[in-house]
């Protein structure tokens, strides 16, 4: 009889462990996350917890789905405040570090996370177009199977948050079967005129640009793109095509920017946010040049910024450079985004393009 209960406890336990873990995936989210792609994702890992909150009068969802090693597995945060909270990486040299295909409306940061701002007319205040902000972040997701179920995972999230949260619109497309964000094309220089990117090659670039390569992860229809222009590769190592970044530029649309930062000082400007009556001034600073314009009845701004330090030369003192110098260093600054904002313009048929002043 001893032997026939032990039987039972261990047959027990064995069924017991699959079924938490079929609730603990079915519950998480509030049971919205679709279950084949939360198996991929999920790469075989033990589930441990799952969390959620939801305040309907602020428009803020959030949460987070772990593995028993406390690992996020999917996490997912959806706020209606677009401009009062700020994409704390917008202005890092890395993003958008993907694009997304078909025209979906966001990026994909490095480290699987994808953000997705769809339109939220139900929350619009004063004849301004509005946007949701969703992040959806899948942290194990890595090979191309993981990342097209990330995608998936992401935009259904972001469809279920539209209506939890009262935006109403259309619902964001389904991905296509396989698709994946990508970083982008890398072209010769030369090969890259009459693209998006295309303002690479007529702005004066630094001594190794000529000859150098251009990222483009500029996706049609989409909010956010990058184009950057690296030196020629040395055909050595994993970037034998190509060096090291010389100038980035990128465009960003709608609530996504936030409030404008000097990047590396933290200098907060006049500007403070977009769509919600607020001023937003084109910018020239020693490390960044900015331009704005309107689409479509959105605000649209342009960044450039180059790699190299306005400061000092490699070898040099720590002194910095005189005002002239860095008043050159200025003006080449102002020459990327001019054309580049330009061109942007043009091929959006946008409107009120404003660029920084001469310094």
């Amino acid at each position: 009889m001893g032997g026939v209960l032990a039987v039972l406890v261990v047959l027990g336990l064995s069924v017991r462990a699959p079924v938490e873990q079929w609730w603990l995936a079915r519950q998480a989210c509030g049971g919205e996350l679709p279950a084949d792609d939360l198996e991929i994702v999920r790469k075989g890992v033990l589930l441990d917890s799952n969390e959620q909150s939801f305040d309907a009068e602020a428009g803020r969802y959030a949460c987070v789905l772990r593995s028993d090693q406390g690992t996020v597995v999917v996490a997912v945060d959806a706020s209606s405040r677009g401009p009062e909270r700020e994409v704390p990486y917008a202005w890092s040299a890395y993003m958008p570090y993907a694009a997304l295909p078909d025209g979906l409306p966001g990026f994909e940061n490095n480290n699987s996370l994808v953000h997705l701002m769809p339109e939220c007319p139900g929350r619009a205040e004063g004849g301004e177009r509005h946007r949701l902000l969703v992040s959806t972040w899948t942290y194990l997701a890595s090979s191309r199977a993981e990342k097209a179920a990330m995608l998936r995972l992401a935009v259904r999230m972001t469809n279920e948050m539209t209506e939890k949260l009262g935006c109403g619109g259309e619902p964001l497309p389904a991905p296509q079967e396989g698709a994946v964000p990508e970083q982008g094309a890398y072209v010769p220089r030369a090969q890259a005129e009459g693209t998006a990117c295309g303002s690479l090659t007529t702005a004066r670039v630094p001594g190794a640009g000529p000859d150098g390569v251009v990222q483009m992860a500029v996706a049609d229809g989409g909010l956010v793109g990058r184009c950057t222009l690296h030196a020629p590769g040395d055909g050595h190592g994993n970037r034998a095509d190509r060096g090291r970044p010389l100038v980035e530029l990128t465009s960003w649309r709608g609530e996504w920017a936030g409030e404008m930062r000097e990047m590396y000082h933290h200098v907060r400007t006049p500007s403070s946010g977009l769509n919600r009556g607020a001023t937003w001034e084109p910018e020239l600073t020693d490390h960044r040049a900015w331009a704005v314009a309107r689409c479509e009845d959105e605000n649209v701004g342009y960044a450039a910024w180059d790699y190299e330090s306005p400061y000092r030369e490699e070898g040099e003192d720590a002194e910095p450079r005189t005002e002239a110098q860095k008043r050159e260093w200025r003006e080449r600054l102002r020459g990327y985004v001019t054309a580049f904002a330009e061109d942007q313009v043009r091929r959006g048929g946008c409107t009120d393009l404003r660029v920084p002043p001469a310094p």
